[in-house]
């Protein structure tokens, strides 16, 4: 089984992904809630990300 995560590197949390879905929308966005198990559940816009398997990594940069 394949592990899909978000880890937020800096801190010890770690958002573990149970569902990620694609929908169609003209507008960028990627959204992110809790469900009731405790995991997250990603949706995206995908026009925007045609191949979510391409994906190995989300990089959060910070510039101060």
């Amino acid at each position: 089984m394949t592990r899909r995560a978000l880890e937020l590197v800096g801190t010890d949390i770690t958002l573990e992904l149970s569902k990620v879905t694609a929908v169609r929308t003209k507008q960028r966005m990627i959204h992110l809630d809790e469900l009731a198990d405790g995991t997250w559940r990603m949706i995206y816009n995908g026009e925007h990300i045609p191949d979510f398997t391409k994906i190995s990594e989300i990089k959060i940069i910070r510039e101060d």
